[in-house]
């Protein structure tokens, strides 16, 4: 290669390191994207209000898009699909008790003492087995005030029917009603509900 030649290279090598950001600038940009993104992680750590969007818990008031005929039909709609599910499986789990009991027409007593009216419920009694966790019922209750309630192995929790995600969630969190319910029976049964 000529002296020439180099001296053009050389050159041009020059020109296009002037066209590149200092080192200064780097760090600075570097230093600006790590603090946005930091903070975005931080904001998404201790939002809860992004969490329950997400989850669906922030449209929990799409309940009341629902006429009472409307409601009391999805509500009958999620009772059949639960026992249905369950009586498939009866078979195999010996001594569960399915009973759905039609609306109370006054004030009935609950399993803790509370009088209420119901619009429909369904129970599910599950038979003492070894292990960590021992029978009990389940029951799921249509409430006359457009919820439904679920007493199971994780505790007690009310429902609303999300009407942009046609699904039973928790009022309180948004989790799913089913998906607690799949949970809790795989702890205590034979089989998935399919559900």
């Amino acid at each position: 290669m000529s002296r020439r030649s180099l001296v053009a290279c050389s050159s041009a090598a020059s020109r296009s390191l002037s066209t590149l950001p200092s080192r200064y600038d780097v760090v600075t940009q570097l230093h600006a994207h790590q603090t946005t993104n930091y903070n975005h992680q931080r904001h998404h750590l201790f939002s809860t209000k992004t969490r329950r969007r997400r989850r669906g818990g922030a449209s929990l008031s799409n309940d009341r898009d629902l006429s009472p005929q409307q409601f009391l039909s999805v509500a009958n709609d999620l009772l059949d699909k639960v026992e249905s599910s369950v009586l498939k499986l009866k078979n195999n789990n010996e001594g569960i008790e399915v009973t759905r009991h039609p609306a109370s027409s006054g004030s009935t007593s609950d399993a803790d003492g509370s009088d209420r009216q119901h619009l429909g419920q369904l129970e599910i009694k599950v038979p003492s087995i070894e292990g960590p966790y021992d029978g009990g019922t389940y029951m799921l209750t249509i409430n006359a005030d457009n919820n439904v309630a679920l007493q199971c192995l994780s505790g007690n929790f009310t429902y609303v029917y999300n009407t942009v995600t046609s699904e039973w969630v928790g009022q309180e969190d948004g989790h799913s009603l089913l998906g607690i319910l799949t949970r809790d029976w795989i702890r205590q049964c034979h089989g998935v509900p399919d559900f």
